[in-house]
């Protein structure tokens, strides 16, 4: 039986840390990580917000990352590569490497918020250890069974099911909207960045799930 860990994942050395803290209203999403040479890691990451010339500037002055460049830029987002200054601190990395999956890392509270799928109990223990000898906190938020429900139909993490089903509930989707996103992520318990964030990666594995896989039907002539 497989499980899926929320936890929020706290120190002051972790990747990008340092940034999170200064700009709480920018939503930062780890992409992918790839080994550059040994020892030396590229980190890739989204970022969605209001100020992105703010952000820059405090990204530019971080002590963790090294050699930013951005890769993608439009007026909603950007996607911004990096060099990792040292992987003393890459626990998600880590993570992997004792099997287990790492399904999304977010900006959250001053650190990563990250999902995490797990091969059974023990892997998230020593997980876990291993985040506590480097002095690392590792808090679960939430833990789930992962059964054959919808959420696994549709392609769904736990969390991005619970968010989409209460924004729905709240009247997120209606026009006008009867909730706020802020509303949402108060009844979620989490940040605004975070429930947004959880929202659109929900939509997008939907649409991905049920329409991109799936032709669209014939259309038929006015004179049908």
């Amino acid at each position: 039986m497989r499980f899926i860990a929320e936890l929020l994942l706290e120190h002051p050395k972790l990747v990008l840390t340092p940034t999170i803290e200064r700009c709480p209203g920018m939503d930062i999403e780890l992409e992918y990580q790839l080994i550059a040479t040994e020892g030396s890691y590229i980190l890739l990451f989204h970022v969605r917000g209001d100020d992105f010339e703010a952000f820059e500037t405090v990204l530019a002055e971080d002590p963790t990352v090294t050699d930013i460049s951005t890769m993608i830029s439009t007026p909603a987002f950007r996607v911004y590569r990096t060099h990792l200054v040292s992987t003393e601190y890459l626990v998600l990395a880590t993570a992997v490497e004792m099997g287990l999956r790492l399904i999304e890392a977010v900006s959250d509270e001053g650190g990563w918020y990250a999902v995490l799928e797990l091969p059974n109990m023990d892997a998230l223990q020593q997980f876990r250890d291993y985040c506590s000898n480097k002095g690392v906190g590792a808090r679960i938020r939430k833990l789930y069974r992962i059964d054959d429900g919808v959420s696994q139909a549709y392609g769904l993490t736990p969390s991005q099911h619970e968010a989409l089903t209460t924004a729905y509930e709240a009247g997120y989707f209606n026009q006008p909207r009867d909730t706020s996103l802020q509303g949402v992520a108060d009844q979620l318990e989490i940040s605004s960045s975070a429930a947004g964030g959880r929202l659109r990666r929900g939509l997008r594995t939907l649409v991905e799930k049920t329409l991109y896989d799936h032709p669209p039907t014939e259309k038929l002539s006015a004179n049908y």
